[in-house]
Protein backbone atom coordinates (compact mmCIF):
# COMPACT_ATOMS: atom_id res chain seq x y z
CA UNK A 1 0.00 0.00 0.00
CA UNK A 2 1.35 3.30 -1.15
CA UNK A 3 0.31 6.35 1.78
CA UNK A 4 1.44 9.82 0.51
CA UNK A 5 3.22 11.73 2.76
CA UNK A 6 3.85 15.24 0.64
CA UNK A 7 3.18 16.29 -3.40
CA UNK A 8 6.74 17.41 -4.33
CA UNK A 9 5.30 18.02 -8.25
CA UNK A 10 2.11 18.35 -9.41
CA UNK A 11 2.15 21.55 -11.94
CA UNK A 12 2.43 19.42 -15.41
CA UNK A 13 0.90 15.62 -16.63
CA UNK A 14 3.11 14.34 -13.76
CA UNK A 15 2.00 14.20 -10.06
CA UNK A 16 5.36 13.20 -8.41
CA UNK A 17 4.37 12.64 -4.20
CA UNK A 18 7.16 11.58 -1.38
CA UNK A 19 4.83 8.55 0.06
CA UNK A 20 5.81 5.24 2.12
CA UNK A 21 5.84 1.99 0.80
CA UNK A 22 6.83 -1.47 2.22
CA UNK A 23 8.13 0.66 5.45
CA UNK A 24 10.08 2.86 3.89
CA UNK A 25 10.12 6.28 2.46
CA UNK A 26 9.97 6.13 -1.98
CA UNK A 27 8.72 8.70 -5.06
CA UNK A 28 5.95 7.65 -6.60
CA UNK A 29 5.30 8.82 -10.22
CA UNK A 30 1.63 9.14 -11.83
CA UNK A 31 0.10 10.27 -14.70
CA UNK A 32 -2.49 13.25 -14.18
CA UNK A 33 -5.39 13.06 -16.80
CA UNK A 34 -6.23 10.63 -19.11
CA UNK A 35 -3.04 11.23 -21.98
CA UNK A 36 -2.86 8.59 -24.31
CA UNK A 37 0.58 9.66 -25.65
CA UNK A 38 1.81 10.82 -21.88
CA UNK A 39 0.47 7.08 -20.92
CA UNK A 40 3.08 5.49 -23.21
CA UNK A 41 5.72 8.03 -22.43
CA UNK A 42 5.11 6.61 -18.54
CA UNK A 43 5.20 2.84 -19.72
CA UNK A 44 8.37 3.56 -21.86
CA UNK A 45 9.81 5.06 -18.95
CA UNK A 46 9.05 2.17 -16.74
CA UNK A 47 10.21 -0.39 -19.88
CA UNK A 48 13.31 1.16 -19.60
CA UNK A 49 14.46 1.96 -16.30
CA UNK A 50 13.32 -1.56 -14.96
CA UNK A 51 16.33 -3.05 -16.60
CA UNK A 52 18.96 -0.73 -15.68
CA UNK A 53 20.87 -1.23 -12.28
CA UNK A 54 23.95 1.52 -11.38
CA UNK A 55 24.90 3.27 -8.86
CA UNK A 56 24.25 6.74 -10.58
CA UNK A 57 20.95 6.05 -11.79
CA UNK A 58 18.08 6.48 -9.26
CA UNK A 59 16.39 2.93 -9.39
CA UNK A 60 12.83 1.60 -9.86
CA UNK A 61 11.61 -0.53 -7.60
CA UNK A 62 7.95 -1.14 -8.31
CA UNK A 63 5.57 -0.24 -11.00
CA UNK A 64 1.62 -0.36 -10.03
CA UNK A 65 -1.27 0.42 -12.15
CA UNK A 66 0.22 3.98 -13.49
CA UNK A 67 2.06 4.89 -10.92
CA UNK A 68 6.02 3.86 -10.61
CA UNK A 69 7.60 3.85 -7.72
CA UNK A 70 11.44 5.12 -7.01
CA UNK A 71 13.83 5.16 -4.30
CA UNK A 72 14.16 8.15 -2.43
CA UNK A 73 17.38 9.69 -2.28
CA UNK A 74 17.36 12.86 -0.48
CA UNK A 75 18.67 15.65 -1.28
CA UNK A 76 18.31 18.57 -4.27
CA UNK A 77 18.06 18.37 -7.95
CA UNK A 78 20.99 20.52 -9.79
CA UNK A 79 18.52 23.04 -10.92
CA UNK A 80 17.42 24.21 -7.75
CA UNK A 81 21.28 23.89 -6.64
CA UNK A 82 22.08 26.16 -9.77
CA UNK A 83 19.40 28.77 -8.17
CA UNK A 84 22.22 29.83 -6.33
CA UNK A 85 24.55 30.77 -9.06
CA UNK A 86 27.36 28.87 -10.49
CA UNK A 87 29.15 25.53 -9.06
CA UNK A 88 32.38 25.27 -7.86
CA UNK A 89 34.46 23.59 -10.17
CA UNK A 90 35.49 19.89 -7.76
CA UNK A 91 31.63 19.49 -7.66
CA UNK A 92 31.07 20.55 -11.14
CA UNK A 93 33.53 17.55 -12.54
CA UNK A 94 32.57 15.56 -10.37
CA UNK A 95 28.69 15.38 -10.83
CA UNK A 96 29.48 15.21 -14.40
CA UNK A 97 32.01 12.07 -14.20
CA UNK A 98 28.85 10.87 -12.05
CA UNK A 99 26.82 11.66 -14.79
CA UNK A 100 28.99 10.27 -17.74
CA UNK A 101 29.22 7.26 -15.76
CA UNK A 102 25.46 6.46 -15.42
CA UNK A 103 25.62 6.96 -19.43
CA UNK A 104 28.22 4.79 -20.23
CA UNK A 105 26.23 1.79 -18.33
CA UNK A 106 22.71 2.92 -20.05
CA UNK A 107 24.30 3.61 -23.69
CA UNK A 108 25.88 -0.22 -23.59
CA UNK A 109 22.61 -1.19 -22.37
CA UNK A 110 21.38 0.33 -25.87
CA UNK A 111 19.40 3.11 -23.54
CA UNK A 112 19.75 6.88 -24.67
CA UNK A 113 18.56 9.29 -22.22
CA UNK A 114 17.55 12.46 -24.48
CA UNK A 115 17.00 14.85 -22.01
CA UNK A 116 19.76 15.61 -19.54
CA UNK A 117 19.22 18.52 -17.72
CA UNK A 118 19.72 20.30 -14.38
CA UNK A 119 15.98 19.27 -13.01
CA UNK A 120 17.00 15.63 -13.96
CA UNK A 121 20.42 15.13 -11.95
CA UNK A 122 19.47 14.76 -8.31
CA UNK A 123 22.16 15.48 -6.02
CA UNK A 124 22.85 13.43 -2.79
CA UNK A 125 25.53 14.84 -0.80
CA UNK A 126 28.91 14.67 -2.98
CA UNK A 127 26.76 11.60 -5.56
CA UNK A 128 24.74 13.04 -8.39
CA UNK A 129 22.27 10.34 -9.88
CA UNK A 130 20.43 10.47 -13.15
CA UNK A 131 16.51 10.20 -13.12
CA UNK A 132 13.55 10.55 -15.43
CA UNK A 133 14.10 8.16 -18.61
CA UNK A 134 10.52 9.60 -19.90
CA UNK A 135 12.16 10.47 -23.40
CA UNK A 136 14.90 8.22 -23.30
CA UNK A 137 15.43 6.02 -26.50
CA UNK A 138 15.83 1.94 -26.33
CA UNK A 139 17.05 1.13 -29.07
CA UNK A 140 15.43 -2.69 -28.73
CA UNK A 141 11.94 -0.94 -27.87
CA UNK A 142 9.53 0.13 -31.12
CA UNK A 143 9.23 3.57 -31.02
CA UNK A 144 6.36 5.71 -30.05
CA UNK A 145 7.41 8.99 -31.17
CA UNK A 146 6.24 10.40 -34.42
CA UNK A 147 9.45 11.11 -37.29
CA UNK A 148 10.64 14.41 -37.01
CA UNK A 149 9.62 14.84 -33.70
CA UNK A 150 11.71 16.58 -31.05
CA UNK A 151 11.67 16.13 -27.41
CA UNK A 152 13.70 17.07 -24.55
CA UNK A 153 14.54 20.69 -23.51
CA UNK A 154 16.31 23.10 -25.73
CA UNK A 155 18.70 24.73 -24.05
CA UNK A 156 20.53 21.30 -23.51
CA UNK A 157 19.22 19.92 -26.96
CA UNK A 158 21.90 18.87 -29.74
CA UNK A 159 21.04 20.00 -32.97
CA UNK A 160 20.50 16.40 -34.66
CA UNK A 161 17.95 15.82 -31.72
CA UNK A 162 16.27 19.21 -32.16
CA UNK A 163 15.73 18.32 -36.07
CA UNK A 164 14.00 14.68 -34.67
CA UNK A 165 16.85 12.39 -34.77
CA UNK A 166 16.79 10.34 -31.71
CA UNK A 167 19.20 7.01 -32.21
CA UNK A 168 22.53 8.96 -31.76
CA UNK A 169 24.19 8.40 -28.18
CA UNK A 170 26.10 11.10 -28.33
CA UNK A 171 23.44 13.51 -28.26
CA UNK A 172 23.55 12.49 -24.49
CA UNK A 173 27.39 14.15 -24.71
CA UNK A 174 26.14 17.64 -25.97
CA UNK A 175 23.45 17.95 -23.18
CA UNK A 176 26.45 16.76 -20.76
CA UNK A 177 28.70 19.43 -21.89
CA UNK A 178 25.50 21.65 -21.70
CA UNK A 179 25.53 21.12 -18.26
CA UNK A 180 28.72 21.50 -17.12
CA UNK A 181 28.61 24.93 -18.74
CA UNK A 182 25.38 25.88 -16.83
CA UNK A 183 27.65 25.11 -13.39
CA UNK A 184 30.37 26.74 -14.41
CA UNK A 185 28.94 29.90 -15.71
CA UNK A 186 25.44 30.25 -14.17
CA UNK A 187 23.67 30.40 -17.42
CA UNK A 188 23.04 27.56 -20.15
CA UNK A 189 24.88 27.71 -23.51
CA UNK A 190 24.17 29.75 -26.10
CA UNK A 191 21.33 31.35 -23.87
CA UNK A 192 18.71 33.71 -26.14
CA UNK A 193 20.75 32.48 -29.21
CA UNK A 194 20.07 28.74 -28.69
CA UNK A 195 17.32 28.49 -31.32
CA UNK A 196 19.73 30.41 -34.11
CA UNK A 197 22.45 27.75 -32.90
CA UNK A 198 20.07 24.62 -32.99
CA UNK A 199 18.52 25.41 -36.40
CA UNK A 200 22.08 26.24 -38.08
CA UNK A 201 23.82 28.94 -37.74
CA UNK A 202 27.15 28.77 -37.26
CA UNK A 203 27.90 32.83 -36.59
CA UNK A 204 26.05 31.72 -33.35
CA UNK A 205 29.60 31.54 -30.46
CA UNK A 206 30.07 29.67 -27.30
CA UNK A 207 30.68 32.42 -24.51
CA UNK A 208 33.98 31.98 -23.18
CA UNK A 209 34.24 30.29 -20.12
CA UNK A 210 35.13 32.33 -16.69
CA UNK A 211 38.91 32.70 -16.58
CA UNK A 212 39.76 30.07 -13.44
CA UNK A 213 38.18 27.47 -15.24
CA UNK A 214 39.49 27.94 -18.87
CA UNK A 215 41.23 25.31 -19.26
CA UNK A 216 38.26 23.11 -19.77
CA UNK A 217 37.09 25.27 -22.68
CA UNK A 218 38.55 22.87 -25.34
CA UNK A 219 36.64 19.97 -23.39
CA UNK A 220 33.17 21.89 -23.16
CA UNK A 221 33.80 23.09 -26.86
CA UNK A 222 34.46 19.47 -28.40
CA UNK A 223 31.08 18.23 -25.96
CA UNK A 224 28.91 21.22 -27.71
CA UNK A 225 30.33 20.93 -31.26
CA UNK A 226 27.20 20.79 -33.78
CA UNK A 227 27.91 18.14 -35.96
CA UNK A 228 28.11 14.57 -33.83
CA UNK A 229 31.08 13.47 -35.36
CA UNK A 230 32.99 16.24 -34.02
CA UNK A 231 32.05 15.14 -30.29
CA UNK A 232 33.15 13.11 -27.98
CA UNK A 233 33.29 9.20 -29.58
CA UNK A 234 31.11 7.89 -26.19
CA UNK A 235 30.61 8.83 -22.87
CA UNK A 236 33.42 5.99 -21.71
CA UNK A 237 35.70 8.96 -24.31
CA UNK A 238 33.98 11.84 -22.60
CA UNK A 239 34.55 10.91 -18.79
CA UNK A 240 38.56 9.63 -19.31
CA UNK A 241 38.69 13.06 -21.37
CA UNK A 242 38.55 14.73 -17.79
CA UNK A 243 41.52 13.17 -16.43
CA UNK A 244 43.96 14.75 -18.49
CA UNK A 245 42.63 18.38 -17.38
CA UNK A 246 44.54 20.18 -14.44
CA UNK A 247 43.08 23.24 -12.48
CA UNK A 248 43.69 24.86 -9.47
CA UNK A 249 46.46 21.99 -8.11
CA UNK A 250 43.32 19.45 -8.32
CA UNK A 251 43.41 16.44 -11.50
CA UNK A 252 40.13 15.03 -12.19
Amino acid sequence: MITPVRVLSSGGPMRVELARWRGKLVVVKQLQGSSPALANRLGREAAVVTHLEHEHIVPLLAVQDTSLIYAYCPGVNLSEALQEGPIGVANSLRFVRDVLSALTYAHAHDVIHLDIKPSNILINGEKALLTDFGFAKDLALAAITQQGMSLGTPNYMAPEQFSGERRDPRSDLYAVGAVLYHMLTGAPPYERDIFRFLTGDRSVRLGPLPEAVAPLQVFISTALEYEPEARFASAAEMHGALSSIYIDDLFF
